[in-house]
């Protein structure tokens, strides 16, 4: 191969029929494609500017201002790809509402946790950034959201690529690094936001606990948070005013 790089987010993108300004500045991006619904229900007028690749993007109007949701990936590789899709695409502020499991006994199902940092443990971001890179979320947005929520915890997050591999040993070496929740997507989405410049957080509804062994991934509480926490998070777009 002789070109410098097979295909640019923008070739990507720009192949979609994508157009400039389809986009908003804020994006607020979900993984599973049902909080993306939920999150969708509360714009006006949604228009569906690009879906390709298992990732569709509305933008609509909140309170008279524009804003994309969509859904942003269920794990690191591809949660990069629609974030990068996003950053080029014209969006400066995103927030990612998503879940985790708890490395902390206190931190229960249907806290929320919101991402200050991120432990990488993903395949992708190693494309990106040196090794001892750490990706940061924007200290604004994670004020703005602990005005919003109660029951927030705001700390490191570990991302990992094998779900089924959170053993012992692992688990107490990222927590003696100071990580208070576990997910698959939050350092593939800082880190791309980082590079690109771009302001962004993750807030996180507990749905486990690695520490006691509560799964709460069917429980009432977890889908409760989960609704409470698209609900809530509009608000932020006010905020940003």
């Amino acid at each position: 191969m002789n070109r410098a790089i097979h295909i640019s987010p923008k070739d990507l993108l720009y192949s979609m029929q994508f157009k400039d300004g389809d986009f908003a500045d804020i994006a607020i991006v979900c993984g599973q494609p049902q909080r993306a619904m939920l999150a969708l229900e509360k714009i006006e007028n949604p228009v569906k500017n690009f879906s390709a690749f298992g990732y569709t993007f509305w933008t609509g109007k909140y309170n008279g201002r524009p804003v994309t949701v969509g859904n942003g990936g269920f794990y690191a590789p591809d949660s990069a790809v629609a974030t990068e899709l996003l950053c080029v695409g014209g969006v400066n502020n995103i927030i990612r509402l998503g879940s985790c499991g708890s490395l902390k006994k206190e931190i229960v199902v249907g806290d929320y946790v919101i991402a200050e940092k991120a432990l990488r443990g993903d395949g992708v971001t190693k494309y990106y950034v040196d090794e001892s890179y750490i990706p940061t979320s924007d200290i604004d947005l994670n004020n703005k959201l602990c005005n919003l929520f109660e029951n927030t915890y705001k700390g490191m997050v570990w991302t990992t690529d094998a779900l089924l591999k959170e053993t012992k040993e692992i688990v107490n070496d990222v927590i003696n690094k100071g990580a208070i929740a576990v997910d698959m997507i939050t350092s593939a989405f800082l880190t791309i936001a980082n590079v690109y410049k771009k302001k962004a957080t993750a807030l996180l509804v507990v749905s486990d606990n690695l520490i006691t062994g509560e799964l709460g991934f069917s429980s009432i509480k977890f889908f409760d948070a989960e609704k409470k926490m698209i609900d809530k998070s509009f608000a932020i777009i006010d905020e940003l005013l």
